[in-house]
């Protein structure tokens, strides 16, 4: 399971970490023109805007390479693994016969794990394409409460497992962002709080305009908050905090990083606030009335 993690991985780690073949001839800029020679300046500009035009070209060639594999693994990954689920209904039905104690706590094992691992290529796949998503925003007016009511409702099911409670303190009536970009943050940042949150516990979300025109949200969870060795990585893809519970869903670890982007594509970041108990993640949006 952590081996295929890794292999996507491979392929959705942001492009800026990829490097790429340089000309040399292109690449330099003399001695001459770096000291004021016209003619020089002039030669050295054009070899940098072909160098612009030659590397747009290979990142655009990059980005179709990688959601083609992208495209091929998921399907090469999804078919046997939807053969082996179906392999393992039928045993846990006693479709070939009964089974013993020790086979259907096997079984078991095993339908969890196949769920999980399909689990970990949904999102991972999800990952990708809301990170090729983010560029391409489309604002308009947006009922905060409204949004962040469908987003809890949405979870229903997983926050009456853990008998979580979540409580919604909007002081913002509209603002102009993304609204489906942002039901995607809301959701992975409400995803994420559940995950860690004790059962019983109470989840909070906080929504205010601040001065300069700027738009807190904040998600604040009662459970055992990020470990200091964690703070500085908690944003980047699959990185699963060390407190996690380990009676706890294992995803893939991207959700916060999906939060990341959404909240950079609108101008925005995201962060770790301090607290003394749980966890306080802040986005920091520009605000429009």
């Amino acid at each position: 399971m952590m081996a295929v993690s890794i292999c996507f991985l491979a392929f959705v780690a942001p492009i800026s970490a990829w490097s790429f073949p340089m000309n040399p001839e292109t690449d330099a800029i003399s001695d001459a023109g770096a000291l004021g020679d016209p003619g020089c300046m002039i030669a050295a500009a054009k070899s940098g805007n072909e160098l612009c035009r030659l590397l747009i070209h290979r990142l655009s060639e990059l980005e179709a390479d990688r959601a083609r594999v992208l495209r091929h693994l998921s399907h090469e990954l999804k078919t046997p693994l939807a053969a082996l689920r179906e392999g393992v209904s039928l045993l846990r039905d006693e479709v070939v016969g009964p089974l013993t104690a020790e086979q259907r706590e096997v079984t078991g094992i095993l339908e969890h794990n196949t769920a999980v691992l399909q689990c970990q290529i949904e999102e991972l796949l999800n990952y990708h394409a809301t990170v090729l998503d983010a560029v391409v925003v489309q604002r308009r007016r947006v009922d905060l409460r409204a949004l962040l009511e469908g987003v809890v409702a949405s979870h229903r099911l997983q926050l009456q497992g853990q008998k979580l409670s979540v409580t919604i303190d909007c002081h913002c009536g509209q603002a102009c962002l993304d609204p489906d970009k942002m039901r995607v943050a809301l959701s992975n940042m409400l995803s994420n709080a559940i995950v860690y949150s004790p059962v019983g516990g109470e989840i909070r979300f906080a929504v205010a305009p601040v001065e300069g025109n700027r738009l807190f949200i904040d998600c604040i969870d009662a459970g055992p908050g990020v470990a200091p060795a964690d703070i500085a990585r908690i944003f980047a893809p699959s990185v699963q905090g060390g407190r996690r519970p380990v009676a706890g869903p294992h995803g893939s670890g991207v959700g916060l990083s999906i939060v990341r982007e959404v909240a950079a594509a609108q101008g925005g970041r995201v962060y770790l606030l301090p607290t003394p108990q749980g966890a306080h993640f802040r986005m920091e949006l520009p605000y429009e009335a």
